[in-house]
């Protein structure tokens, strides 16, 4: 057994030997190999090993193969796709038979695309990394007292970069495998590795106290032109989105009480300091598109912890999202089409649902809508950049009175979309990157990437405050603290541009607990599109299965006139829908790791 054990090693923890650490230390950012002596002992090299794990593309999700390097003009998630599209936001381009979101749709992990593949959401090498993130982080607060000629500030910066770290990458395999053993320290190679797995909220609250361990070692804000390294704030707002996933009914299917008031109060607390810090706010509206295009001054205050990628040189499309286009030259079937279910998400501007039957959406479904809408969504008629030089909209219809031909969608005689074009009649607009045009010139694009900010604090807070409190009822628990759920929700609607939930209107009624809960699910999902954050709600949430989830529509246009059109709603083709299962609330764990020993089990339905 002990031989199997050891055989196994590097499978799960990574667990390396003492010799075997040289393999970490060969990545640091000078290529050179270094003994442990010689990095622990300097501050410079012991700065370096944590900073390993910032890497892009080794242990970050950027997504991206080709290592920031322009490939025939395509770069990361334009040319795999968004995890969006293994949820319900958006279907992926099915053009592409090396397209690794399909296996997901198809309820199948296992296979080519899963076990080995990096980029592939669940995939074993993922698993692995994670594990590997967080040795590196275990060995720098290990070794923080072997270094000699280092400040206590600058120990301080190590030891907060390295129980951010921690936290995040144990989040990671939180949100996608379920609980895991939590590790205190570096594992010897000799050591037992058959660990028995904490629950799920056990390890969301030892994740919780990771991030605490972080925040009392960073500051509270990080400069501008060092963003992307942790701060206090993020700390402390990560801490409050791991209890929350500790609260959430996947977590918590007995609606624990004390679960919601832990993870409501830790929000509060968080805001308050945001609020109270003279730094971090909401970005005006008129730059919500810099949150994820082009980023200003308001974005680094507003994400509390994300990733940029700066200055790409990308041809022909809009970088991480395909829309194939005459306008564009068309390339690659790079269509990812937004569903029908995300964009009646989108209420009307006055704060009223829509209902998909009236006459006033199926014969004008896209004026009045709410402000964020036209940010994410590209449908039928849109203005944008890509269109600006062109003296027209953009044009998506699947047949025409006059035979005409729409530019950015081209269908078969069936009158249903050729691969690669939008099979729902939208594109996304959240991420393409005003300078795209008509020209198939080389455009220079800085990505940022959030992973959480204050908006989504905001939300976290209202759902947690909710369940604890009640839509409009008064905090407790948080001295000087008075945001309501209500009002914290109020906080992101009024951003938008979007009335608040003040009771001024029947649909601006908080209704009760329920009622609020499916309020605050809505703004989340629709604030967030495109995020990457939808999936994993919806895990958290226990709604995979829920049929609004699971089948996915779109929208079929017919150009009736010069400029009129009618509007008919459509189930997508069987093989553009979802199809989970139970047991695709969690990933499965690599097959060997499962062979470490009884404790370290598999998890259900694998």
């Amino acid at each position: 057994m002990k031989n199997k054990v050891l055989r196994f090693i590097i499978v799960i923890f990574t667990v390396l030997s003492l010799v075997s650490c040289v393999d970490y230390l060969n990545q640091t950012p000078d290529s050179v190999a270094f003994n442990e002596e010689q990095v622990f002992s300097d501050y410079t090299k012991s700065q370096q090993f944590i900073d390993q794990v910032f890497a892009p593309y080794t242990y970050f999700d950027d997504n991206d193969v080709f290592n920031n390097k322009s490939v025939s003009g395509f770069n990361g998630k334009r040319m795999y796709g968004l995890r969006e599209s293994i949820a319900d936001n958006c279907i992926p381009n099915q053009g592409s038979n090396w397209h690794p979101k399909q296996p997901y749709r198809w309820g199948n992990f296992y296979g080519a695309l899963y076990d080995g593949t990096y980029f592939h959401e669940g995939s074993e090498q993922r698993f692995r990394d994670c594990w590997r993130a967080i040795r590196i982080c275990n060995m720098s607060i290990a070794n923080i007292n072997r270094i000699t000629n280092a400040t206590p500030e600058q120990k301080d910066l190590i030891l907060g970069n390295a129980y951010f770290l921690k936290g995040h990458f144990y989040f990671q395999l939180l949100q996608g495998w379920g609980g895991m053993p939590f590790l205190e320290k570096p594992l010897e190679a000799d050591a037992n590795m058959d660990l028995p797995r904490l629950s799920y909220t056990e390890t969301a609250q030892k994740i919780a106290e990771t991030f605490d361990l972080a925040s009392q070692h960073l500051l509270l804000t990080v400069a501008d032109n060092n963003w992307g390294r942790p701060s206090k704030m993020g700390a402390l707002a990560y801490k409050a989105k791991a209890l929350l996933w500790a609260a959430s009914p996947f977590s918590n299917p007995t609606n624990d009480q004390a679960l919601w008031t832990t993870a409501a109060i830790e929000a509060g607390k968080a805001i308050q300091t945001a609020e109270a810090s003279g730094y971090y706010a909401l970005a005006p509206f008129s730059e919500f598109h810099n949150l994820f295009i082009g980023p200003k001054q308001s974005s680094y205050k507003e994400i509390l912890f994300g990733r940029i990628q700066a200055a790409m040189s990308v041809t022909w499309t809009p970088v991480w999202v395909g829309i194939q286009s005459d306008m564009l030259g068309g390339s690659w079937n790079g269509g990812e089409s937004v569903t029908e279910n995300l964009a009646q998400s989108y209420g009307w501007a006055d704060g009223s649902p829509i209902d998909p039957t009236s006459s006033k959406y199926l014969s004008d479904p896209y004026t009045g809508r709410d402000p964020r809408f036209y940010q994410t969504v590209m449908y039928n008629g849109a203005t944008n950049s890509l269109v600006a030089n062109l003296s027209r909209t953009v044009q998506i219809w699947n047949e025409a009175s006059d035979n005409s031909v729409a530019k950015e969608l081209k269908v078969t005689e069936q009158k249903v979309a050729l691969n690669g074009y939008t099979y729902t009649g939208y594109y996304n607009a959240k991420l393409c990157d005003p300078v795209f045009n008509i020209s198939s010139s080389s455009k220079s694009v800085t990505m940022i990437w959030n992973i959480i900010r204050l908006a989504d604090l905001y939300l976290y807070y209202a759902e947690a405050a909710n369940r604890a409190w009640g839509p409009n009822a008064a905090p407790q628990g948080i001295p000087g603290f008075t945001l309501t759920s209500a009002q914290a929700v109020n906080k992101v609607r009024l951003r938008a541009g979007m009335p608040a939930y003040d009771g001024s209107k029947a649909w601006l009624l908080t209704g009760n607990q329920i009622e609020f809960e499916q309020k605050i699910r809505n703004e989340i999902r629709i604030e967030t599109a495109f995020e990457e954050k939808r999936f994993y709600d919806l895990r958290r949430w226990r709604i995979m299965l829920n049929p609004e989830v699971l089948v996915q529509k779109g929208m079929y246009i017919k150009k009736t006139g010069a400029t009129s059109f009618q509007y008919t709603i459509v189930t997508c083709p069987e093989n553009l829908q979802l199809k989970w299962q139970e047991r695709h609330y969690l990933f499965p764990i690599p097959r060997t790791d499962v062979e470490l020993g009884p404790n370290f089990n598999q998890n259900p339905g694998w």
